[in-house]
């Protein structure tokens, strides 16, 4: 073989194996930019997402401070309604122990006016004061006037009247069932004003100021006791003392 056939085929030999070879690089190169472009879609992808989620994030963060401010307000606004509160059941508590003394103050003022030795006994029921007689008042049926007890319970109250010219009390008269006969003129209504009109003139008549007194008729309400019986109906016959402001106890003049 020739010099000149040798060199020749290793020519043909380096050529076939040259294109081999760029065939087979394209081949891979083609294969990588087709990995390369799928990763870059996918890279994109997840960065579309990963933004998504930040934002998401962000609007829930923004959310939950709107939030947060809203029920910080609304605490503070709650705390300042339950100092007020507070402000004010020191304000009722202060009142109502100023009331309960004066109240203890009256108790005991009316309990030693009508002190042991007296006609008249005081008793507490209920938070409330009664002045009453060992001997029963009763007014007589349809009558008005005061008898002998009566007059001398009305007087020891006036003393008390006198002695505090502060305290001012509610005369309020009150009858039984009975009913006067049709076209008389009176009934019940005017019957127990006229029994407190009868105290309270007794009152004024022993030097207490009018202006302590004020006069009600309660009719046939408010009875101590039914007004099935004579007895019932002599109790429910009678005169009660209430002094002002209304909070305060009662007297109750009779029983």
């Amino acid at each position: 073989m020739s010099m000149n056939l040798t060199l020749r085929l290793f020519a043909i030999f380096m050529i076939a194996t040259l294109a081999l070879s760029s065939c087979v690089s394209k081949k891979k190169f083609d294969q990588l930019m087709d990995e390369k472009g799928a990763l870059a879609s996918s890279l994109a992808e997840s960065q579309g997402k990963v933004k998504l989620l930040e934002e998401k994030v962000a609007a829930l963060e923004t959310d939950m401070e709107a939030e947060k401010t809203r029920l910080n307000g609304e605490i503070a606004g709650i705390k300042k309604d339950l100092d007020a509160a507070k402000g004010q059941l020191a304000s009722a508590k202060s009142d109502l122990q100023a009331k309960e003394n004066e109240i203890a103050t009256i108790k005991k003022t009316i309990k030693d006016a009508f002190a042991v030795g007296s006609d008249v006994k005081v008793s507490e029921v209920e938070g409330q004061m009664y002045v009453t007689l060992d001997e029963a008042v009763q007014y007589r049926t349809g009558s008005s006037s005061l008898n002998k007890p009566a007059r001398k319970a009305v007087d020891q109250l006036a003393t008390l009247m006198k002695n505090n010219p502060n305290m001012h009390i509610l005369v309020e008269g009150y009858t039984d069932t009975d009913k006067y006969p049709a076209g008389s003129g009176m009934d019940n209504w005017q019957l127990s004003v006229n029994r407190a009109m009868a105290v309270v003139k007794r009152l004024i008549k022993k030097g207490v100021d009018p202006g302590q007194l004020t006069v009600a008729g309660g009719g046939e309400g408010n009875p101590v006791a039914p007004n099935d019986s004579a007895d019932g109906k002599a109790k429910n016959r009678r005169t009660a003392a209430q002094p002002s402001p209304k909070a305060a106890p009662i007297y109750k003049i009779g029983n």
